[in-house]
């Protein structure tokens, strides 16, 4: 395990520098961002990814199953004084009143799904 495993803020700065450096600029090719914009992230943890999309003006939204992520996003975002909204809850029980988002981010996220299908191929 890396230092930064064990530092949760070093990994949440870690996570928004990257985010800032690589992210950002290959979505601009896609899409634009602008202050406002709704960015969710399933399995957002400290909410490092989103630091910067906050930074940037979006509304940012995270959603991670464990309550002590959670409470870490809540207390870094609030370290950052940037805004965003964080929900402790398994992504199925999530009812719909939660809006829609023009942007999803999906990171590191898919190995820790239970009950997928297993693929094999040859």
């Amino acid at each position: 395990m890396q230092q930064r495993h064990l530092d949760r803020y070093a990994y949440f700065n870690d996570l928004a520098v990257t985010s800032r450096d690589f992210y950002i600029g290959y979505l601009g090719k896609f899409i634009r961002l602008y202050p406002g914009m709704k960015v969710l992230e399933l399995g957002c943890g400290e909410g490092g990814n989103l630091l910067p999309f906050a930074e940037a003006g979006c509304e940012v939204t995270g959603i991670d199953i464990v309550k002590t992520r959670i409470e870490q996003a809540v207390e870094f975002f609030a370290r950052k004084k940037a805004k965003g909204t964080f929900i402790c809850s398994d992504i199925a029980d999530v009812s719909e009143d939660i809006g829609k988002f023009e942007l999803i981010i999906i990171h590191d996220v898919i190995e820790h799904i239970p009950g997928g299908e297993t693929c094999r191929y040859n």
